[in-house]
């Protein structure tokens, strides 16, 4: 039980600073975009910033599942990669159907999953809505 919640807690702290770094370089760059498209229709500004942005949310969803189903198979939770991301998918999300379950001494460890991926859904949640912000102050 005591490695299943240090092993979660350093992966959650991992994922948390690479998802905030990540969303930092991303904010830097929708700026950039953002200056060179203000010559462009509103439209066609609000589309192309919010395309950028929701790609990079998928990248950084992608990562951190993949990050995930990497540390299920390094502690041997699993034998099969497309196991191992199914779960992380499941878990991360909360979704939880419960047809793929993990040794007992380490269920604690997709409840950190699941916490993990609520973190980085409040993250992705604050990022569009300061994207939307900045995309609408500029537009006024």
């Amino acid at each position: 039980m005591i490695k299943a919640l240090f092993v979660g807690s350093v992966v959650i702290v991992i994922t948390m600073l690479a998802a905030a770094w990540m969303f930092e370089i991303a904010g830097r760059a929708l700026r950039r975009v953002d200056v060179l498209l203000q010559r462009k229709s509103r439209a066609v500004q609000t589309l192309a910033v919010l395309v950028i942005a929701l790609f990079w949310i998928l990248l950084v969803l992608t990562l951190s599942i993949w990050g995930w189903a990497g540390v299920y198979l390094y502690i041997g939770l699993f034998d099969r990669l497309e196991t191992a991301l199914y779960f992380a998918i499941v878990s991360f999300t909360t979704v939880g159907y419960g047809d793929v379950v993990i040794d007992e001494n380490w269920r604690l460890l997709a409840g950190m999953t699941a916490t993990n991926g609520l973190l980085v859904f409040g993250l992705f949640t604050a990022f569009l809505v300061e994207i939307l912000d900045v995309v609408r102050f500029r537009q006024r």
